[in-house]
């Protein structure tokens, strides 16, 4: 008795609503499908998963949710549906067989997987014809960890099934749905990605330390309301060389990495793969064009700030690590919502020749940072800075709309607005700082909310020195410290401004 014959008779039998010829033609009709490239009881097989049964005459069941696996797991049993199906590779094995493997990315309403076949498995897959979309079954399958993430690898005893009929279409979501915007990825792992190309950077290379020549370049995608870099290395280079602002992508298998300084980017590996979705299109949710100040996080890239120039420090030089000499300069800049410091690096330095207080700043492509305890902007090679442009507009600033009562007050906050009388006398005295000595003068204010401990360096010193008690002073820029003997402190930074309103 054959095989086919087998499971045709145990179908019969847990099916009795079948009969023989209903049988044998399903069998007839999965063979036409695959281009007779099954056998019989390759086809038989299929039509027992689609019936809810295996090969042995048992219930089909999935046993486990994808978002429940674990590494070390001997006999998985789930259902998914088909994301994507990878290219099947050959290999040599160390006693020179030659090996097949195929990877396919299987979801369910708790997350997805991959899924591993090696040799006939991978075969089987292939003479299917399964296509992303369709939900699968599969039985006895192995898990273990690869590179931080947790795979399923269908072994000898590993079987799959087509559709089962079982399956309730409702409990799985829709390819789609397994593909996240820049808007959605917050943490690094491994991402399938979709966004629009709205910035495409020229190809670098570079030599490794094993002597090789490299090659890397980035494209900017956005979606979902915000934008994210896409790192192609050496021969993935190559993919995007004629690809064009506007084209929509999905990425198959990412790894979205931490950058230095923060934020959230994506890597292109040997297994990613990028499919051109459309065409001269653009994100169906863009980023709002400008981003108000008060909007700003650490690690955001390609943002567009606008503001006023509220103050310009000094031209500072420095030595980077590698012997070369740098410039910086700082320009702290203001909308209705809050300020920031903008860093000028090098040849941008001199742009601050061309602005005064008040001018209007828009900076493009810049980039946030957390430095000196505050989040900062930065323009980096790909930025623009434009001085009083014409298309762009800042909200109105008030002196009065900055100002914070003292119990408002919280360790940590920068730029703060800060007014009180005066209600211990300035106090000044020379300190050991680790630039140096440095002259420091200590005075308490009131609001009538609260009291807070003062604290101006330098520069600073002059200004206040003298001041009597009851003297209304308003103290910009400040920073909040934390609290001394029950009282809330307040220092002077690099924009901090000095005004007594009243003697």
């Amino acid at each position: 008795m054959s095989s086919t014959e087998d499971i045709v008779k145990k179908i019969l039998a847990l099916k009795p609503q079948l009969t023989r010829e209903a049988v044998e033609r399903l069998i007839t009709e999965e063979r036409a499908k695959a281009g007779n490239l099954l056998t019989e009881e390759a086809a038989a097989h299929l039509v027992a998963s689609n019936l809810g049964l295996d090969g042995t005459g048992e219930r089909i069941e999935a046993k486990v949710r994808i978002g429940d696996l674990t590494s070390g797991l001997g006999d998985v049993s789930l259902t998914g549906r088909v994301i994507h199906i990878f290219p099947s590779h050959t290999f040599s094995r160390n006693d020179d067989t030659e090996g097949k493997v195929l990877r396919m990315l299987l979801g369910d309403s708790t997350g997805s997987v991959a899924v591993v076949f090696w040799d006939e498995k991978a075969d089987h897959v292939v003479v299917s014809k399964i296509e992303p979309g369709k939900i699968v079954r599969i039985l006895h399958g192995y898990t273990r960890e690869r590179r931080g993430e947790i795979e399923v690898n269908m072994g000898g005893r590993g079987q799959i099934y087509m559709e089962p009929m079982d399956a309730v279409e409702e409990n799985f979501p829709g390819v789609d749905s397994y593909f996240k915007t820049p808007g959605e990825i917050h943490s690094p792992g491994t991402v399938n990605l979709e966004g629009v190309v709205v910035d495409k950077f020229p190809v670098s290379t570079f030599n490794r330390r094993d002597g090789t020549e490299g090659k890397v370049t980035r494209l900017t995608l956005e979606e979902g309301g915000a934008r994210m870099n896409l790192v192609l290395w050496d021969e993935r280079t190559d993919e995007v060389e004629d690809m064009t602002v506007g084209t929509k992508l999905r990425l198959i298998g990412g790894s979205a990495r931490q950058r230095d300084g923060g934020g959230i980017e994506v890597h292109t590996s040997y297994g990613t793969v990028i499919e051109v979705l459309e065409v001269g299109v653009e994100p169906l949710v863009p980023v709002s064009k400008w981003t108000k100040i008060g909007d700003l996080r650490n690690g955001m890239y390609n943002v567009n700030v606008a503001g006023r120039v509220a103050q310009i420090s000094e031209e500072r030089s420095f030595n980077r690590s590698d012997g070369t000499s740098g410039r910086v300069a700082s320009v702290l800049l203001e909308d209705e919502t809050g300020t920031v410091r903008l860093s000028l690096w090098d040849d941008d330095v001199d742009l601050k020749n061309e602005m005064e207080t008040g001018s209007l700043l828009a900076v493009e492509n810049g980039y946030t940072r957390e430095s000196l305890g505050s989040v900062g902007l930065n323009a980096g090679g790909n930025s623009q800075i434009k001085i009083n442009p014409e298309d762009v507009e800042v909200g109105e600033v008030r002196v009065e709309d900055k100002m914070v009562d003292i119990q408002d007050l919280r360790e940590g906050q920068t730029n703060v607005y800060v007014r009180g009388r005066i209600i211990e006398a300035p106090q000044v005295r020379e300190v050991e700082t680790a630039r140096g000595p440095a002259t420091v003068a200590s005075f308490r204010i009131d609001d009538t909310t609260g009291e807070a401990r003062v604290s101006v360096w330098r520069e600073l010193v002059k200004e206040v020195e003298g001041l009597n008690m009851g003297a209304l002073v308003r103290i910009e820029n400040c920073q909040v410290r934390p609290p001394f003997e029950g009282i809330i402190q307040v220092s002077s930074g690099m924009f901090t401004r000095i005004v007594v309103e009243e003697k």
